[in-house]
């Protein structure tokens, strides 16, 4: 899509930060110069590039190459913002999960009857009510942290109404629909 994916190199900080935690506390200068010389962003970009050329494929009999396997590849429709790559903030980080997932809901659902509908799905799936506690204040149990909020306050999400049950085939029994 025209976008750079490499970047011009490390921030003043973020040389700093892998001066101190690669080489100094760790002893890792292999990692410390890949980072440096932009490798990761380099075998990403690569990737990007052959996921592309994979995805417009097409058989050719005359091609001596070997065939690239059988690719799809799903990307948030042009308009949408990405997250920020120092994104830190619950309700950002969420929304893009919700995103990303209409966004495979809409490729990949059979029905089509059934396509453009992903983000209503996904706010079924990742209901806003997620955002209502902090999972840091949630004991370690058995049971997802939200389970475990579910259960706790009895409470029962406005995108599962009509549902007696979650629409998570996964989740734990105490996780029931107080009538």
């Amino acid at each position: 899509d025209g976008g750079d994916v490499i970047g011009k190199g490390g921030s003043i900080g973020e040389l700093l930060t892998w001066s101190r935690f690669l080489l100094r506390k760790n002893k890792l200068p292999n990692i410390y110069r890949r980072l440096r010389q932009q490798l990761h962003k380099r075998l990403y970009a690569q990737n990007v590039l052959e996921l592309n050329e994979a995805a417009k494929a097409t058989t050719n009999s005359n091609d001596s190459s070997p065939p690239l396997p059988p690719t799809l590849t799903v990307a948030l429709p042009p308009g949408q913002k990405e997250i920020p790559r120092l994104e830190s903030r619950r309700e950002a980080i969420f929304e893009g999960v919700r995103q990303g997932f209409a966004r495979a809901f809409d490729a990949l659902v059979e029905d089509p009857t059934l396509r453009g509908t992903g983000y209503e799905v996904a706010k079924t799936y990742f209901p806003d009510e997620i955002l209502d506690y902090s999972p840091l204040d949630i004991s370690p149990s058995s049971s997802s942290a939200f389970e475990t909020y579910l259960a706790q306050t009895g409470m029962w999400p406005k995108a599962w109404e009509g549902l007696s049950e979650p629409p998570v085939k996964h989740s734990s029994p105490e996780v029931q629909k107080v009538s």
